[in-house]
């Protein structure tokens, strides 16, 4: 219900029943993150992994409290935690790529979110990620595959958000700047079915793409009457 501080005195009536209770260690730690107190979280995750070591909540939990007060280092050392007692979950390699994106590690930042592909990313975090990644470090071909996989799954799934809009704006810029105005033009004219800045790169691009065809059907016409049949 959202009742955090009502969450965490059950939670300690219950530790009081019984120390050893990982769940209500871990849910506890859970509860203090949302209220933003980090002593509390921490204090609860390192009980519950003092009870079980393999408890990859608790470690990711310890990650995510060390992470909001931007200690990126000891953030990913919980997160390898977490990963080494979860390796098949793409969440934890989710949280570690972000991690060494922060930190500026792209290479390895782009080796977490494979990986974190390669576990079947449900939540379409890693292919998003992993597109931006490419693009930032020059591996144009990459980047491309990924935000054209990452749209052919948004749009099976109906889905339209801020991450479609950033997809479809590469996809222009990259198609344009390649010369395949066709393409070009049908990702920036899909811009419109946004509104605020996505609209006005949309205008822009269309423009820009326009001026292009105009040009190269001048030339082509300007070529014909130099050389008539």
């Amino acid at each position: 219900m959202g009742d955090h501080l009502k969450a965490v005195i059950y939670f300690r009536k219950a530790l009081k029943l019984d120390r050893n209770c990982l769940a209500a260690w871990t849910l506890m730690g859970h509860e203090y993150l949302e209220m933003k107190n980090i002593a509390g979280a921490i204090e609860a995750y390192s009980n519950a992994v003092e009870i079980d070591p393999k408890d990859f909540r608790a470690w990711y939990g310890l990650g995510q409290t060390y992470e909001l007060q931007n200690m990126n280092h000891y953030a990913l050392y919980y997160y390898t935690r977490a990963v080494m007692s979860r390796p098949k979950d793409s969440r934890m390699w989710n949280a570690m790529g972000h991690c060494y994106d922060k930190m500026d590690k792209k290479i390895e930042a782009a080796k977490c979110y494979e990986r974190a592909e390669n576990c079947k990313d449900k939540e379409g975090i890693a292919l998003h990620q992993l597109a931006k990644l490419y693009s930032t470090i020059g591996l144009d071909t990459k980047a491309v595959n990924c935000f054209e996989e990452s749209l052919r799954r948004k749009d099976e799934e109906q889905i339209v958000d801020k991450e479609l809009g950033e997809t479809l704006l590469y996809l222009a810029k990259y198609y344009k700047r390649k010369s395949n105005l066709d393409k070009a033009m049908h990702y920036a004219r899909r811009l419109y079915d946004f509104n605020g800045p996505e609209r006005d790169e949309a205008n822009t691009l269309v423009y820009e793409i326009n001026s292009m065809i105009t040009k190269i059907s001048q030339t082509a016409s300007s070529n014909l009457r130099m050389f008539p049949e």
